[in-house]
């Protein structure tokens, strides 16, 4: 169970994105939206790597308040 961890698979539908694009923003630009991504816990592979949960949900409404402001 990993109740205060997310995994790439669980990161990804939590944001409501494919993970081959977060994968292309971790990689490639370390931000979505301009918005910087959360840190993984351990700097192991991408499909074996946790984030904090706390710091995705933060990530999600920084993401929400940039889209919308990006948007309107």
């Amino acid at each position: 169970m990993h109740a205060e961890f997310m995994t790439l698979p669980e990161m990804a539908t939590y944001l409501g994105i494919s993970q081959t694009s977060l994968v292309r923003a971790l990689c490639n630009r370390g931000a979505l939206y301009g918005v910087p991504l959360p840190e993984g816990l351990e700097h192991l592979p991408l499909t074996q790597r946790n984030w904090l949960r706390e710091d995705v949900r933060q990530f999600k409404h920084a993401l929400q308040r940039a889209h919308v402001i990006h948007h309107h």
